[in-house]
């Protein structure tokens, strides 16, 4: 995984991506994380890239239940940027205070969530995803 900069260091392009409901972005989160610990058993994985079969297990979860491919697509690009969302969080003094670190595990405030449900996605010039940090503490001021 390519080295993660300060995001001040490097030119962002805001993306057109739609919010999801926050109930849906923790599913998501869950069912990323299970994959990703070993906890939910993924039965067709063969070696590949597990963050990918992760991805594939959101795609298959909520696929048929009435969400539109852009709110799919939405979904499983905010799980994947959420865990460098929140590293990063806990070093910006706008939102640190809705992030903490307990036992080796983040803990977010339900404020936190639904942030992240609709803040602005950016792609990096190293061709990555992330949360826009101004997004997510304009969206916790308010």
């Amino acid at each position: 995984m390519p080295q993660i900069q300060a995001q001040t260091d490097l030119p962002v392009r805001a993306i057109d991506i739609v919010a999801v409901d926050p109930a849906l972005l923790n599913f998501g989160i869950d069912l990323f994380q299970a994959v990703m610990n070993g906890a939910l058993p993924v039965t067709d994985y063969e070696g590949e890239d597990l963050a990918c079969v992760g991805m594939n297990v959101i795609a298959r979860q909520v696929g048929g239940h009435g969400l539109s491919m852009e709110e799919e697509a939405s979904l499983v690009l905010r799980v994947v940027a959420f865990g460098e969302l929140v590293t990063r969080a806990e070093s910006d003094s706008r939102i640190a205070a809705h992030v903490d670190a307990v036992g080796g595990n983040y803990q977010v405030t339900p404020a936190f969530l639904q942030a992240a449900a609709g803040a602005d996605i950016v792609r990096r010039i190293d061709g990555g995803f992330g949360y826009d940090l101004d997004s997510m503490a304009a969206r916790l001021m308010h």
